[in-house]
């Protein structure tokens, strides 16, 4: 009978450890910033894939990775007190140096970063058409521009590369590029607007780059009545 007593005995000693409420307290600092080009205007992305922040904290050999918001701030609640070495990546614009900060309570960091490259829109209804004329200016160093769209959409306002109803491009490839810079540029999507709708439009264009990654325009809005 005693190794009955004692099985039961283990089980209840077990029973009771599982029944215990966890003491670990979750983390609840907060690094929140935003990223700016070199004329303070914010860096526009969009929203999936528009840029990261990498975190790597002191003595660790493991980044911790997080996305930013399309209109270039970043906010995450969740981290542990510590210090960490902070950059933006995996965005439309050249490498960062990364900082070093404490965080303990609430951090906010903000990063200028160079786009490669930078537009200047008007978009504007004119009948049933959506007609965009732009500029483009490139950063030093940046990659070939290769392309440049119109992009169109239907009531949603987060407008881009993965999120478009309608768009339209224009293969630069074969242009050299002090000759783009140097030209106001159109493009349009003709019989597209309807009454009593709202659509969203901007222009993106690619900088050869190894993600691949667009420079946008602000959003215009455009509400037919």
């Amino acid at each position: 009978m005693k190794p009955l007593i004692y099985l039961l005995a283990l089980a209840a000693i077990f029973s009771i450890s599982a029944c215990e409420t966890d003491s670990y307290e979750l983390p609840s600092e907060t690094l929140q910033g935003k990223l700016i080009d070199p004329e303070g205007e914010p860096l526009i992305t969009e929203q999936p894939n528009g840029f990261r922040i990498r975190l790597l904290e002191e003595g660790a050999s493991q980044f911790y990775d997080f996305w930013g918001k399309a209109d270039g701030t970043f906010r995450n609640t969740k981290l542990f007190p510590a210090k960490y070495t902070i950059y933006p990546f995996d965005g439309p614009f050249f490498p960062v140096e990364p900082v070093e900060r404490e965080l303990n309570g609430v951090l906010t960091v903000d990063f200028t970063v160079i786009p490669y490259a930078k537009i200047q829109a008007s978009i504007v209804e004119e009948g049933q058409n959506i007609n965009a004329t732009f500029q483009i200016s490139k950063a030093a160093g940046a990659g070939k521009i290769k392309d440049v769209q119109l992009l169109v959409t239907k009531w949603n306002p987060n407008v881009g590369m993965y999120c478009k109803d309608w768009n339209v491009a224009n293969d630069l490839s074969g242009i050299p590029d002090v000759d783009i810079q140097n030209t106001t540029h159109t493009l349009a999507l003709p019989g597209v607007l309807e009454k009593g709708v709202t659509y969203y439009a901007r222009v993106a264009v690619l900088c050869e780059n190894t993600l691949g990654r667009y420079n946008l325009s602000p959003i215009t809005e455009i509400t037919v009545d």
